[in-house]
């Protein structure tokens, strides 16, 4: 573990994606060559991937044993590759462990919190923060309630049942499929890491279904919903307790970053609010989120017990 969060951050998720790139059933031979050349851009991205292998392989062994209470930190007694989806790497500030809810069928983290679970069928579920979810059970299919929050599903493909995901509006079938969904109120974000599957409507069965492949990502709100292929990387970068921003304005950096924590930064600043910004930070500590911006960006912080602040810094403005 050490080890992996001395590297880069960005290096970290990228050695990430291209372990679930390589599982995938669709997995092409100039996806080999692609990742071979990366290897070779630094000895840091073959130290990188070599040490998220053996975080993959803690996890196997977790799976493996119990499902109560056992450490993601414990190494295994014997060497196990597990190459499944990305929600067995290690979140950087935010605890993992397997765990299985005492309450029948329903698993949910708090806030700050991110766990695995393994559904009765051997389905591997990787719960982001402040995540409700709600299995059902019966002999003729495999249903799971997204309530709120994110989560990754490795779906287990030895059941012949359909495994159905209901989201807000949206109905996902998955077969043989590593995928994410996440759930903001009424919208819906469907990312497919591999495997394929199609989403429809829970209120509306004339609505066409719409099928996804490996790389694709869907965004949905009611009866609206497209369809494109994103770079991964930063969609993905919650498994590992990471939050990438891409020329993102600071109110919605601010909003993924107060998911992951209960003290909250807030901005009251229209012109703060719209401000630029982008990087690899490490969720969980926004009190270090907000000296970063401030050492980027003509703002000043303040801090409370349980809310920091980003205000203007007059001076600093005035210069740029």
């Amino acid at each position: 573990m050490s080890i992996v969060m001395s590297m880069s951050p960005r290096v970290r998720a990228e050695a990430a994606a291209w372990m679930a790139r390589l599982r995938a059933d669709d997995k092409k031979s100039g996806d080999e060559r692609a990742f071979r050349a990366w290897l070779a851009e630094s000895p840091e991205h073959a130290a990188a991937f070599e040490a998220v292998t053996e975080i993959w392989e803690v996890a196997g062994a977790a799976w493996a044993g119990p499902v109560t209470s056992v450490a993601v930190a414990a190494r295994p007694t014997r060497r196990r590759v597990l190459f499944g989806s990305l929600g067995t790497v290690a979140a950087a500030s935010v605890g993992i462990v397997v765990w299985q809810s005492a309450n029948a069928g329903v698993y949910e983290t708090a806030i700050g919190e991110q766990r695995h679970v393994v559904l009765p069928d051997g389905t591997q579920v990787f719960l982001d923060t402040d995540t409700r979810i709600h299995a059902a059970y019966d002999s003729q299919m495999r249903v799971v309630a997204l309530e709120r929050g994110r989560c990754n599903f490795h779906v287990m493909e030895s059941d012949k049942r359909p495994f159905v995901v209901n989201a807000a509006a949206q109905r996902i079938v998955a077969e043989r499929t590593t995928f994410d969904v996440r759930r903001d109120g009424d919208e819906v974000c469907i990312v497919l890491v591999q495997g394929s599957a199609s989403v429809g409507s829970t209120t509306d069965e004339t609505r066409r279904r719409m099928v996804m492949k490996s790389g694709q990502r869907l965004v949905a709100r009611n009866d609206r919903a497209r369809i494109d292929a994103p770079n991964l990387v930063p969609l993905l970068a919650w498994q590992t307790g990471q939050a990438v921003f891409d020329n993102d304005t600071l109110a919605g950096a601010i909003r993924e970053m107060n998911r992951y924590s209960v003290v909250k930064i807030a901005v009251t600043d229209g012109g703060v609010a719209e401000m630029r910004i982008s990087g690899v930070y490490r969720v969980g500590d926004n009190a270090a989120f907000a000296r970063s911006v401030s050492a980027l960006l003509p703002v000043a912080v303040e801090i409370e017990a349980n809310q920091v602040r980003l205000v203007v810094d007059e001076a600093r403005a005035k210069r740029t």
